[in-house]
C-alpha cells in the first residue's frame, strides 16, 4: 500500500472516533431541544387561544360598556339614550342583545338587534350576591347555559356564557344600574378551528375550551359540543375534576384518542375555571426527531469524507475566500450592504463569492424598493382606501398626470353652522374636533370603497368611482352619508358635553361625467375630479339643512328600491342656469 494511501487510512481512523462521538452527542442534544420545542409550541398555540377567548370577552365588555355609557346620561332624553344604545349596538361584533336592570337588580328595559341569533332568557331580576360580585370585580361571569340555534328540534344547543356589568354614570362614577347580555360561544368554536388548521394543517379538531364541569364549549365541529372530556389523558391529570382550571399551571400528558397516539397540554383560563385544549399526533409532532437521527447520521457521514478531502487537499486554498465571505457575510447581517467579495477562482468557492455578490445587489435593490414602496403607501394611504393603495404600489393601478372622463358620484358633507362654533370655542378646541370628526368621517368613506378627494375648512368631498371604477358608486354614496349621520348620533353624546351644542352635517351627493386624474406638475401632483357634477354636489351640499341628505335625479335613478327617498321637487342652484330636480333620502 502506497503512504497516500496508508495517510488516508490513519487520518479516517483517528477522525472517524471522535466524529461518531460528537454526531452522537450532537443528535441527543437536538433530541431534547426539538422534544422541549414540541411541548413550547403546543402552549404557545394554547396561549394564542386563550388571547382569543380573553379578546372576545374585552371586546364584550367594552362594547357593553360603551351601551351603558349611553343609557346613563340622564340629562339625555331617554328616545335619544335608547337611540344612542341601539347604534352602539347594532355596531357590536360580540354582543346581540341586552338588559338593563336598576340598582336594586330590578328589569328596567332590554334592546336586541336585528336579525340577532335565539338569545337565553333574560333573568327577570339580579339578585344581591350577583351584584355585589359585578360591581367588586368589574363583571360577573355566569355559568355556561344551552340555547337553540333555531326553533327546529333537530338545531344543537349553542353555548352561551351570561354576564352582568355594572354602569356607573358621571365622573363621581355613581351606580346607575347593571347590564346583562350574553356570548355565544359558537364563533369563538369556529375561530378556534382556523387556528387549528393554521396551525396543525387542514385538521380543525385540535384545538378547543372546556369549562369546569369538563364539558367541551367551543369547538370547530358541533357534534363534539357539550362532549364531556375523554377520562384518558387531559382528564385523568384533572383527576376529573375541575379544580384545577382555577389555578394558573399547565399541564402536559401522553395519552391515545382510538389508534391515535396523542400529546396535549391543558392552559387554564383562571378567572372563568374554563381550560384551553391542544392536542397534537404524537407522530406529527415528534416527526422532527426522526428526521434529525438521519440526518445527523448523513451530516456526519457527509462530514468526515469531505474533511478529509478538503483538509488534505484543499484546506488551505478555500479557507481564505470563506473567511472573506464571512466577512462580508457579518457586515451584511449589521447592516452594512454595500459589500463585495472579490472572486479570484471559478471553481464552487468562486460561485459562492459571485452569488454573494449577487445577493448583496439584490439586498440593495430590495431595500430601495422597500423605502420606496413605503413612502408611496404612506403618501396615498391618506386620501384612497387600503385596497387602492395596494394597487397602485403592485403597478395594477397607473397614476399620471392627466385625466380621463368617468362616471363618478360625488358627496359633500359639510358641519352645519360651524361658524358659531369657532366663536364660542378656543381654536385648539375646534380643530381637535374637526380631526376627530374628519378621522371618523374619513373611516366611513374608505369602508365603502371612496376616496377622500380633499378636506376644504369644515367640510370632506369624497367620490365613488375612481381611480377604479365601479358599478354601485351612487349606492355606496348614500350608505357612505347614512352611516355618518348614524355615527354622528353617538358622537354627539359626547360632545354635547364637550360644545355645549350638537354637531350636525349637510350632505349633497351627484351622479355625472367628470374628469379624474393627477392635476398639476411632475415634481407636484394632486389627485381629484374637474367638472359639473362636482360642482352641483357642492352646491347640493350648501342647500341641504341639518341632517338632510339630498341627492339630485341622476343619482336617485341609480339606487333602485333600495333607500326612501322623498321628492322636493326643483331648485335654482347657484351657477346653474336650469333648475335642478332634488330628492331627500328619509331616515
Amino acid at each position: 500500500m502506497r503512504l497516500r494511501g496508508k495517510l488516508t487510512l490513519t487520518l479516517l481512523a483517528l477522525a472517524l472516533v471522535p466524529l461518531l462521538v460528537a454526531t452522537w452527542v450532537l443528535v441527543r442534544l437536538n433530541l431534547s431541544r426539538l422534544e422541549m420545542s414540541a411541548k413550547e409550541f403546543r402552549l404557545a398555540v394554547a396561549d394564542d387561544a386563550a388571547r382569543l377567548v380573553r379578546g372576545t370577552l374585552t371586546r364584550a365588555r367594552s362594547e357593553l360598556g360603551a351601551i351603558g355609557a349611553a343609557l346613563s346620561q340622564p340629562e339625555v332624553p331617554a328616545t335619544a339614550r335608547e337611540r344612542a344604545a341601539r347604534n352602539l349596538l347594532l355596531g357590536a361584533s360580540a354582543i346581540n342583545a341586552v338588559a338593563l336592570f336598576d340598582r336594586d337588580g330590578r328589569f328596567v328595559m332590554s334592546l336586541r338587534a336585528e336579525q340577532a341569533p335565539p338569545q337565553p332568557p333574560q333573568p327577570e331580576t339580579l339578585g344581591l350576591s350577583l351584584r355585589g360580585v359585578a360591581r367588586t370585580a368589574g363583571v360577573a361571569y355566569l355559568g355556561v347555559i344551552r340555547t337553540k340555534a333555531s326553533s327546529t328540534a333537530k338545531t344543537p344547543r349553542i353555548p352561551h356564557l351570561p354576564l352582568v356589568q355594572p354602569v356607573f354614570a358621571g365622573k363621581e362614577r355613581i351606580l346607575y344600574g347593571y347590564l346583562w347580555t350574553s356570548i355565544s360561544l359558537a364563533p369563538m368554536g369556529a375561530e378556534l378551528g382556523r387556528m387549528s388548521r393554521r396551525r396543525f394543517g387542514r385538521n380543525p379538531a385540535r384545538i378547543f375550551l372546556i369549562d369546569e364541569h369538563l364539558r367541551v364549549i367551543a369547538h370547530a365541529r358541533p357534534e363534539r359540543i357539550w362532549a364531556p372530556l375523554p377520562r384518558t389523558g387531559i382528564a385523568r391529570a384533572l383527576g376529573g375534576e375541575g379544580k384545577h382550571l382555577r389555578r394558573d399551571v399547565a399541564l402536559s400528558a401522553e395519552y391515545s384518542r382510538g389508534d391515535e397516539p396523542l400529546l396535549g397540554v391543558l392552559l387554564p383560563l383562571g378567572e372563568l375555571g374554563w381550560g384551553i385544549v391542544v392536542e397534537q399526533p404524537r407522530a406529527e409532532a415528534y416527526a422532527a426527531v426522526r428526521d434529525t437521527w438521519v440526518t445527523g447520521l448523513a451530516v456526519g457521514g457527509a462530514f468526515l469524507v469531505v474533511a478529509l478531502v478538503l483538509g488534505l487537499f484543499m484546506g488551505r486554498r478555500l479557507t481564505r475566500p470563506i473567511l472573506a465571505v464571512a466577512q462580508a457575510a457579518r457586515q451584511v447581517a449589521a447592516g452594512n450592504l454595500d459589500q463585495h467579495v472579490q472572486v479570484v477562482t471559478k471553481d464552487e468557492v468562486g460561485e459562492l463569492a459571485g452569488s454573494f455578490n449577487d445577493m448583496a445587489r439584490d439586498l440593495r435593490t430590495f431595500e430601495r424598493r422597500v423605502v420606496e414602496e413605503t413612502r408611496i403607501r404612506a403618501d396615498l394611504s391618506r386620501y384612497l382606501s387600503s385596497e387602492l393603495v395596494d394597487g397602485i404600489v403592485r403597478n395594477e393601478l397607473q397614476l399620471k398626470l392627466g385625466g380621463e372622463r368617468r362616471e363618478v358620484t360625488v358627496l359633500f358633507a359639510d358641519v352645519v353652522a360651524f361658524t358659531p362654533l369657532t366663536e364660542r370655542h378656543e381654536p385648539e378646541d375646534v380643530v381637535a374636533v374637526l380631526n376627530e370628526l374628519f378621522t371618523f368621517l374619513t373611516e366611513i368613506i374608505f369602508r365603502h370603497g371612496g376616496i377622500v378627494d380633499k378636506f376644504m375648512g369644515d367640510c370632506v368631498m369624497a367620490v365613488f368611482g375612481v381611480p377604479r371604477p365601479i358599478d354601485d358608486g351612487p349606492a355606496r354614496a348614500v350608505r357612505t352619508a347614512e352611516e355618518m349621520m348614524r355615527w354622528l348620533e353617538a358622537g354627539n353624546v359626547r360632545w354635547r358635553k364637550e360644545l355645549g351644542t350638537d354637531l350636525q352635517l349637510g350632505i349633497g351627493i351627484n351622479t355625472g361625467q367628470a374628469v379624474a386624474g393627477n392635476i398639476g406638475s411632475e415634481r407636484r401632483m394632486e389627485y381629484t375630479v374637474i367638472g359639473d357634477a362636482v360642482n352641483v354636489a357642492a352646491r347640493l351640499e350648501s342647500i341641504a339643512r341639518p341632517g338632510q341628505i339630498l341627492l339630485t335625479e341622476t343619482t336617485y335613478r341609480h339606487l333602485g328600491d333600495e333607500f326612501d327617498c322623498e321628492p322636493l321637487g326643483s331648485h335654482r342652484l347657484t351657477g346653474k342656469e336650469e333648475q335642478v330636480v332634488v330628492y331627500s333620502v328619509m331616515d
